[in-house]
């Protein structure tokens, strides 16, 4: 068969060369007889297909022929260098197996925390470039919530940068009944850039350790230095120094700043949302978020997406909070503040009611039907179980086609309540809702563990008023010598509660004994 087609082409390539001949001898005979010159038509150059040129054609494949491609994975290195970065990269097999988990496994997730990023991370860059903090560390955001203001973890944390309450209030963050400024873009973006820079400008000088103490605590990594002699934070990580979330923080960090910075390139598509715009405008009385929304236009959603901090669509009734509205209203409001009364902006009388109180007493003091108040504010039994504030409307402007709508919005921060049925008792109802008997019977005070009837209202939220219990491994004594603080302690206060220690607190606040009682000379 191979014979065959090689006389094949050797008689298509004699024919070749007899029609060329033919077509040379046409033009000579056609020039004698016109007795001018005709124009030389263009001739083809036919390739050489000899035998001894001709190669003979291959069906081996390449190795790697079916197997995906893996360009990221593959030019990680190189993808690293094209970019300039503001923290020295360090690409070593627990950074890449985070850039492989974000975009092999989590793909979406990666997508979702980028097209969320947009909205927030040009102004968390102005305000970490003003602190004179690199650009790149906001990218710390990615590994703490995702970009998420509204984020909580089980241990308390809460925001975008994920400040303990009592970290965030050290760093200036206002946390009460109104408002939780760790849920604050812009808030808490500059309390984050403050601890970043303190612990870099004051303990580590090295953006590693800052990130890790960032993770777990300057105390924590102190400890680790002075143990080890090292300030080096991956052979830390070696020692096992640090609990396994800490170990892997810096590389998940690190992995997700290099996404970030080259996620074109890693197969990602561009954010789906717009950079936040808006203006401030500061007040100087309580307004309602539905006011304000229905004079410029807009859903009250836009406002509670600028204003993450509020816990109610009423703003706190002090002086001097500042309100972030669209771009472009703010003469708008600022006009119809001045022509309005309070009322006109409030739509509702604040009243601040005390655990105990019934809400039939309440709504007597004001001329409201009893009815009417539970929907204003969202409540199904009488008698109030916590003290909080309570919303009277003002029928004159309240309009209470958006009651419900109103009451949801007020009771996202409430605790859980439960009503007892028929049956029930409190260990029952604090196995349902994953509380232990002594957590509900203090979420309860004043109730009556053995005597609780259908149709009584319970307090079943965990996180609320959620006190840290310690278990018997952190009372023993510490096997390793106490050593001599080379590091500045920050000043803070705190209230004593029932069942407290020094040792409890010291350890609750990232510190030692020794330097608590050093901080507190006159207690005993």
């Amino acid at each position: 068969m191979r014979y065959f087609y090689i006389l094949c082409l050797i008689i298509f390539l004699i024919s070749c060369t007899q029609t060329s001949k033919i077509k040379n001898a046409n033009e000579v005979v056609a020039t004698n007889q016109n007795n001018h010159p005709v124009k030389k038509k263009k001739v083809k150059i036919v390739p050489d297909f000899s035998l001894e040129k001709l190669e003979t054609p291959t069906l081996t494949l390449p190795e790697n022929y079916f197997e995906p491609p893996k360009l990221a994975l593959n030019f990680a290195d190189e993808i690293a260098k094209e970019q300039k970065y503001g923290i020295p990269v360090v690409m070593n097999k627990d950074v890449k197996k985070f850039i492989r988990a974000y975009t092999k496994t989590y793909p979406k997730t990666f997508q979702k925390w980028l097209n969320r990023s947009n909205k927030y991370i040009y102004i968390a860059k102005d305000i970490f470039r003003r602190e004179g903090l690199p650009e790149d560390l906001v990218a710390l955001a990615f590994a703490e919530s995702g970009f998420n203001p509204m984020a909580y973890s089980k241990a308390g944390a809460g925001g975008m940068w994920q400040f303990m309450p009592y970290t965030g209030k050290i760093y200036g963050l206002r946390i009460d009944d109104w408002i939780d400024e760790r849920r604050d873009f812009e808030e808490s973006t500059m309390a984050a850039a403050k601890m970043l820079k303190e612990l870099y400008d004051k303990y580590f000088h090295d953006w590693y350790l800052t990130i890790a103490a960032y993770n777990a605590g300057a105390g924590k990594v102190l400890k680790g230095m002075k143990r080890y002699h090292t300030k080096d934070f991956f052979k830390l990580s070696k020692k096992y120094h640090f609990r396994k979330e800490t170990r892997e923080y810096v590389p998940k960090f690190l992995a997700l700043m290099i996404l970030h910075k080259n996620y074109l390139q890693y197969g990602f598509d561009p954010p789906t949302t717009d950079p936040l715009l808006y203006d401030r405008v500061k007040l100087n009385q309580p307004v309602n978020l539905y006011v304000i929304a229905k004079l410029i236009n807009v859903d009250v959603d836009k406002l509670m997406d600028l204003n993450p901090g509020l816990k109610t669509p009423i703003t706190p009734p002090n002086d001097g909070y500042v309100l972030k509205v669209p771009y472009g209203t703010k003469e708008i409001i600022e006009n119809k503040i001045v022509q309005s009364t309070p009322d006109e902006l409030l739509h509702v009388k604040i009243y601040h009611a005390r655990r105990g109180q019934t809400l039939s007493s309440i709504a007597k003091k004001y001329n409201i039907s009893v009815k009417e108040l539970k929907r204003v504010n969202g409540i199904r039994y009488n008698k109030l179980l916590y003290s909080k504030p309570i919303f009277i409307p003002i029928k004159k402007y309240f309009d209470f086609s958006i009651a419900d709508e109103f009451a949801r919005d007020l009771n996202r921060e409430a605790p859980k309540v439960y009503i007892v049925k028929r049956g029930d008792n409190f260990y029952n109802i604090a196995h349902k809702h994953g509380l232990s008997l002594y957590d509900l019977v203090k979420l309860n005070p004043g109730v009556n563990a053995r005597k609780i009837r259908p149709g009584q209202a319970i307090v079943v939220s965990y996180d609320y008023k959620k006190k840290k219990r310690y278990s018997k491994k952190y009372k023993k004594k510490s096997k390793y010598k106490s050593y001599k603080r080379n590091y500045t302690l920050t000043r803070g206060k705190y209230v004593v509660k029932r069942g407290d220690s020094l040792y409890n607190i010291a350890h609750k606040h990232g510190m030692t004994l020794y330097d608590l009682i050093e901080l507190n000379p006159n207690t005993k």
